[in-house]
């Protein structure tokens, strides 16, 4: 017979919000003008290779914000704010949560696509952006926040059941990771709560792609995993967007057969270039920030995010628009050197009709 779901639990939720704010960040320069920051490396746990951590250790940022309402819940004063060197931003909400998972059900709902999150994320990541002046390069906060959305539960909270989907009910998770209050079908809960990790008897770690569910005593080293996960998708979702606008320029530079085309040639190419090497030094910059490789338990976490945010895809679709620019580039070049063929026939016949002219004159 089957066990009941737990009844409730506590813990705490995570609200995380990433933005691109700039092309690069020089986080050593950033420090110097926030005296309280830190910079951060991943959290020393037998979770993970004794090697791995971020390639450029992030800057973290600690500031009090007056809470923000979510129905009966209220995010804490105290918002973290994560700087990266290749210019994205994730700001970090904190909400305690205790309760059923059916009561649970209501904040999950008021946090998706939360207006009153990201407009306050949004100011905070705007004043960052101010004081960091001269250390960010090209500041521009773009576009919507990428929003994901951690219940981190407290394994010592739950009245001494083992952690497990059964153990909280697949129905309640489901909900819970797809910011659902209203019942969900069988279909969605089966792949909702697809693919459950742990790392020991007292851990669980769901990751779907709105949000996930964590029980763990010590959730540092996953939390910023699924951080930076978000962080990434947000990164390289501006990237793409970035690169579609880069190709339909591109594409009016390549079909412009107009009388000065050929003049403004040189500039478009030098442009061209400008795209494709900043597309690819960021490209790399994401990709590498941060690389958990075999079996260790946070690189599987990883994994499961990248599936859950279709990286894979988002990085094909990137490499993608890279070779098109690339051979959009070769083509031009190749009409330059064309252009620079003809002007010198042109030049030839100019001198040698100078010549006969001059021989008929004499």
């Amino acid at each position: 017979m089957l066990a009941e779901p737990v009844p409730n639990f506590a813990g705490e939720c995570r609200a995380f919000l990433a933005f691109e704010a700039a092309y690069a960040v020089d986080l050593a320069r950033a420090a110097a003008r926030f005296p309280a920051s830190a910079r951060e490396a991943l959290p020393q746990s037998r979770r993970l290779p004794a090697d791995a951590d971020f390639a450029q250790k992030p800057l973290r940022i600690v500031v009090d914000r007056a809470p923000i309402a979510l129905g009966a819940w209220r995010t804490e004063r105290a918002v973290e704010v994560t700087l990266y060197d290749f210019g994205a931003m994730s700001v970090s909400f904190r909400i305690a949560i205790s309760g059923s998972p059916v009561e649970l059900r209501a904040l999950a709902a008021a946090l998706w696509n939360n207006a009153a999150l990201a407009a306050a994320a949004r100011a905070l990541v705007d004043e960052i952006v101010t004081t960091l002046g001269d250390a960010a390069t090209r500041p521009e906060v773009r576009g919507a926040p990428e929003d994901y959305i951690v219940f981190v539960v407290d394994p010592t909270r739950t009245g001494g059941a083992a952690p497990s989907v059964a153990a909280f009910g697949a129905a309640n998770i489901a909900a819970l990771v797809r910011l659902e209050d209203k019942p969900l079908s069988a279909e969605e809960i089966a792949d909702a709560t697809a693919q459950p990790l742990a790392y020991g008897e007292r851990d669980l770690v769901l990751v779907d792609w709105a949000a996930a569910f964590v029980v763990d005593a010590e959730p540092a080293a996953t939390l910023a995993v699924l951080e930076f996960a978000n962080v990434q998708l947000a990164e390289l979702k501006h990237l793409d967007s970035e690169l579609d606008r880069g190709l339909d320029q591109v594409w009016s530079m390549a079909n412009d057969r107009s009388l000065f085309a050929r003049f403004r040639l040189r500039a478009n190419l030098r442009k061209l270039a400008e795209l494709e090497l900043e597309g690819a030094a960021l490209f790399d910059g994401i990709t590498n920030a941060l690389k958990l490789f075999g079996d260790a338990f946070l690189a599987r976490v990883q994994r499961a995010a990248g599936r859950r945010f279709r990286i894979d895809d988002w990085e094909k679709s990137i490499a993608r628009k890279l070779e098109t620019l690339g051979s959009i580039s070769e083509r031009l070049e190749g009409r330059q050197s064309q252009y620079r063929s003809e002007l010198l026939e042109w030049i030839i016949i100019a001198l040698i009709a100078f010549e006969v002219v001059r021989a008929f004159v004499t």
